[in-house]
C-alpha cells in the first residue's frame, strides 16, 4: 500500500531538469547534460515545457488527425478512380474480344456452301454467335454495374 502511494507521488510530482545550451563548432545545441566546459544553463525545465506544450500538442494532434483524414480520403478516391479506369479497360477488352469472335464467325458463315451441309453449318455458326453475344453482354453488364457502384462510392466521399 505504501509503495503504491510512493509511486503515485513520484509520478504526480512535476519533473524538472536543467537544459544546457552549447556552442559546438558554431552549431548551437541543447542537451540535458553539459556538452562542453562553457555550456550555459537555460531557463527551460521539463515542468515548463510540459505545461506550455500540452495545448499545442492537443492542437497539433487534432491538426495531424485532420490531415491524416484528408490524406486517407484522397488515397481512397485515387484508388477508386484507378479501379474504375481498370474496369473501363476490362470492359473495352471484353467488347473487343466479343467483336473479334463474332467477326470470325461471320466470315466463316459467308463461306458456307449453298447446300444442306452448308445450311446446317450456317445455323450452327449463328447459334454460336448468339451465345458469344449473350456471354460477353452479361460480362459487360457486370463490369458496368461495378463501375456504377464505384462511381457512387466516389461521389459519397
Amino acid at each position: 500500500m505504501t509503495s503504491c502511494l510512493i509511486l503515485a507521488t513520484a509520478f504526480s510530482a512535476p519533473a524538472s531538469a536543467n537544459v544546457y545550451k552549447c556552442d559546438i563548432d558554431g552549431v548551437i545545441t541543447y542537451s540535458q547534460i553539459p556538452c562542453n566546459h562553457d555550456a550555459q544553463i537555460t531557463e527551460y525545465t521539463t515542468e515548463q515545457l510540459s505545461s506550455t506544450s500540452q495545448p499545442q500538442t492537443h492542437q497539433s494532434a487534432a491538426e495531424a488527425k485532420a490531415t491524416m483524414d484528408r490524406l486517407s480520403e484522397s488515397i481512397k478516391k485515387r484508388d477508386l478512380r484507378i479501379a474504375i479506369n481498370r474496369l473501363k479497360s476490362d470492359k473495352a477488352r471484353l467488347q473487343s474480344q466479343r467483336d473479334n469472335k463474332i467477326a470470325k464467325l461471320k466470315s466463316a458463315k459467308r463461306s458456307a456452301n449453298n447446300n444442306l451441309a452448308g445450311a446446317v453449318w450456317e445455323d450452327s455458326l449463328s447459334e454460336e454467335m448468339a451465345a458469344i453475344a449473350v456471354q460477353y453482354d452479361t460480362d459487360v453488364r457486370a463490369v458496368d454495374a461495378e463501375i456504377d457502384r464505384l462511381n457512387d462510392e466516389l461521389k459519397t466521399l
